[in-house]
């Protein structure tokens, strides 16, 4: 190759598929000596990206919900097997968020995007190869230790003698040993995920998360048609019954994690990280993927946090609430993670390539910016959505939840938790883009420091306000939500103080709290909308109760949408100029 056409090569976009469709083409967009262009060029399309990772989260997050929807419907409000199913999926679904959507895919993002700019797309290429291999020998060994604990563990907690597996533990450990392979299909789909997602492919790694929900479901529903429980309302089950149900789920989830690999085959093949022939050899290969692995620990403790929280929540709350508070917390959890998972970790699942870049090539200012950036603009959708699931919590578990089995008992645990889960969506949201600050730049320490301390304040607090205030879940819930706040407050004055980023601008505040001001109001206006419909249609129908709740937020995000634009915050303009741009289009 002449050193002209070289040069080319050289500006060539690294993110591109192959044009002729064979997978070597690809391996060379990005060669040796491209430098920051290729790394920071490929993440070109930002707003798009992360708008398409938006509506793909959407989807899995409302498949979700119907999955906790229907579940509750068939098992009920104070099911020992439901409350068994979902404590025995919590450690799969930690695996899975930790690593889905944070430690395991950014270590390896972080480790890629040296590889690709010091020696090019093969070496990045030769990087993800080892690491998958790597981590299949890993998990495997994991996943049989962790069988091997869940079966040896005792009903009752030696120490303290609570039942910490609940009222019906031969059932929570049965469900445990069928969902815990699941872990292996997860991570190992995981660094699919950020590899393609650092060469700037989002849409299949976004749609294998998909396919978890949506086999669930179909799964349920075709078992509840099955049985005759569609449109049955409540209906008496024996504990075998929700049992065989339960299992029959658990081997839907496995056949998930299988899809969600194989889904992602044929881009890894097309963007060239999936090479027919011979593996490159990376040199020390072992020792770069094991660095991966070291490095996605802190990762996991810092980046994700929040989730590591929950979870612990949900172990406690198995333990400590009566029937069918395991259950309701969830659904309290799963409403409040809809608009979280939307807005805040997609937003950082799409910037962090970025913001890597600029840390590796120590860009300082550009990484400043970016951050503020999308700060505003989870905010700016975030504030919102939090005062109006306060204001709405009530209708909207009973909307959601109050169908077949699950009755008034179970809508009024799942409001109280789902009243203050609501508060923790923007402090989580902020916590997670600005760790990633720490992350971009090399730092993962503090996360590590903060979320160890912020572990052990979130289990005393769960302690004191559920084992000694005698709280239900929403004990646990003002335990999240004050552990979230304590976290930010320790982090943020640290991207100055010790990463050396400058100083965000004063602006930034003002936007923030005139967003605020306009949120309250917004929640204010929502819940007017709710009592108006419930005094012009009254009763209790599912239908009438649907049609008053779209009323509630519709009055709320009209009222948000107006006082931004009278209060000329960018973000609004941004958004009416490219709706404007797209009617247009049309």
């Amino acid at each position: 190759m002449s050193k002209s056409k070289a040069s080319q090569a050289a500006g060539q976009d690294a993110s591109s598929p192959p044009a002729t469709g064979h997978a070597t083409d690809s391996v060379h967009a990005h060669p040796p000596g491209a430098g920051g262009a290729g790394i920071v060029g490929r993440h070109t399309g930002l707003v798009r990206r992360t708008v398409l990772v938006s509506l793909l989260t959407l989807a899995s997050r409302v498949l979700g919900m119907l999955r906790e929807v229907g579940c509750s419907a068939l098992f009920g409000d104070s099911s020992r097997v439901l409350d068994a199913l979902v404590t025995a999926w919590r450690v799969p679904n930690l695996f899975r968020r930790l690593l889905g959507e944070g430690a395991l895919s950014t270590a390896l993002q972080n480790g890629m995007t040296e590889a690709d700019h010091e020696g090019g797309n093969e070496r990045g290429r030769a990087l993800f190869l080892a690491t998958l291999k790597l981590a299949a020998l890993i998990l495997l060994g994991v996943c049989a230790l962790m069988m091997g604990l869940v079966a040896l563990l005792p009903d009752v907690d030696p120490l303290f003698g609570t039942a910490w597996l609940g009222s019906d533990p031969a059932a929570v450990r049965e469900l445990s040993l069928r969902l815990l392979p699941f872990v292996v299909f997860v991570c190992v789909s995981a660094l699919m995920s950020g590899a393609l997602q650092l060469r700037g492919e989002f849409l299949s790694s976004n749609v294998a998360s998909i396919l978890l929900n949506a086999i669930w479901v179909a799964t349920m529903g075709v078992l509840a048609w099955k049985w005759g429980w569609i449109g049955a309302g409540a209906v008496e089950h024996t504990r075998e019954e929700e049992l065989r149900l339960a299992r029959v789920l658990s081997w839907a989830a496995l056949a998930a994690g299988v899809l969600q690999i194989g889904v992602q085959m044929p881009a890894l093949r097309r963007y060239g990280l999936w090479p027919f022939g011979a593996l490159e050899r990376l040199p020390n290969a072992w020792g770069s993927s094991w660095a991966v692995f070291k490095q996605s620990a802190p990762l996991a403790f810092g980046a994700a946090i929040y989730q590591i929280n929950v979870t612990i929540d949900g172990f406690m709350a198995q333990a400590m609430l009566p029937d069918g508070g395991a259950t309701a917390y969830n659904n309290a959890t799963r409403v409040q993670q809809l608009p979280m998972g939307l807005l805040a970790v997609a937003a950082t699942s799409a910037v962090f390539p970025l913001l890597r870049a600029h840390g590796h090539l120590r860009q300082y200012e550009p990484l400043r910016k970016l951050h503020d950036q999308a700060q505003l603009g989870v905010l700016f959708l975030a504030l919102p959505a939090s005062f109006g699931i306060f204001a709405l919590a009530e209708p909207i578990a009973t909307v959601l939840f109050r169908h077949g089995n699950y009755g008034d008992a179970g809508i009024e645990r799942v409001a109280a938790a789902l009243r203050v889960l609501a508060l923790v969506i923007v402090p989580a949201g902020v916590q997670g883009l600005v760790t990633r600050c720490y992350f971009a730049l090399g730092d993962l320490r503090t996360p590590v420091v903060v979320s160890c301390a912020a572990l052990v304040l979130n289990t005393l607090l769960n302690a004191c306000f559920v084992g000694v205030l005698d709280m239900d879940g929403d004990g646990f819930a003002l335990a999240t939500v004050l552990t979230s706040v304590v976290s930010v407050a320790w982090l943020w004055p640290g991207l100055h103080i010790r990463l050396g980023l400058p100083r965000s601008s004063a602006d930034l505040a003002s936007r923030a709290l005139r967003m605020t001001g306009a949120a309250v109001v917004s929640g204010m206006a929502a819940w007017g909308g709710w009592e108006l419909a419930e005094s012009w249609w009254g009763g209790s129908g599912a239908l009438r109760a649907g049609a008053g709740l779209a009323l509630a937020i519709a009055s709320g995000g009209v009222v948000y949408l107006g006082l931004c634009s009278k209060l000329r915050l960018p973000e609004s303009a941004a958004l009416w100029k490219r709706l404007g741009r797209r009617g247009g289009g049309a």
